[in-house]
């Protein structure tokens, strides 16, 4: 195979398996409730609820990389030091009424040293759920973001949608 050749269809499997991650669905679930061996989804997000910023793939991170305008190469966003698990878990606790389906989004200002200072909440299902939201925000240490390899202040951004089913 020419390398030219070689070198293109690299970059189209590369290109092709970033494609399919950004298609990717997760689903974060409760666990069963009392009597029921039913697990109920709570979120869907596109990258996994499970992983903290260091574990996810490449693409993962660029999904999460392309909510920010002019991130350098070297850069990184803020992220849950515990990944999103504990955010959506404390959700999945609330009675079954409480969480409304629907888009959420917030944004949380992060300091250099992952503290978080202040959430929006920009989109809720509901202002008592966007509330409880952002107060699960405001409770969760980050992983500070990276301006040419140094901590910083920013913005992480949370997007999921939750369901009730």
């Amino acid at each position: 195979m020419h390398p030219l050749s070689y070198l293109v269809a690299s970059a189209a499997l590369a290109l092709a398996g970033i494609a399919a991650a950004q298609d990717t669905t997760y689903a974060f679930r409760d666990q069963p409730r009392t009597g029921s061996h039913l697990r109920r989804n709570v979120a869907f997000a596109p990258i996994p609820f499970d992983k903290r910023y260091a574990d996810l793939s490449d693409a993962q991170k660029g999904i999460v990389r392309a909510a920010y305008e002019r991130m350098a190469a070297d850069d990184e966003p803020p992220f849950p030091v515990n990944g999103l698990a504990p955010i959506f878990r404390a959700l999945a606790r609330l009675e079954k009424g409480a969480v409304h389906p629907g888009p959420i989004k917030a944004s949380v200002t992060v300091d250099p040293a992952g503290m978080p200072l202040a959430v929006r909440i920009l989109t809720a299902p509901g202002d008592d759920l966007g509330d409880f939201v952002g107060r699960l925000l405001l409770l969760q240490r980050y992983k500070p973001a990276l301006c040419a390899g140094r901590p910083c202040g920013q913005e992480f951004l949370l997007a999921a949608t939750l369901t009730d089913e």
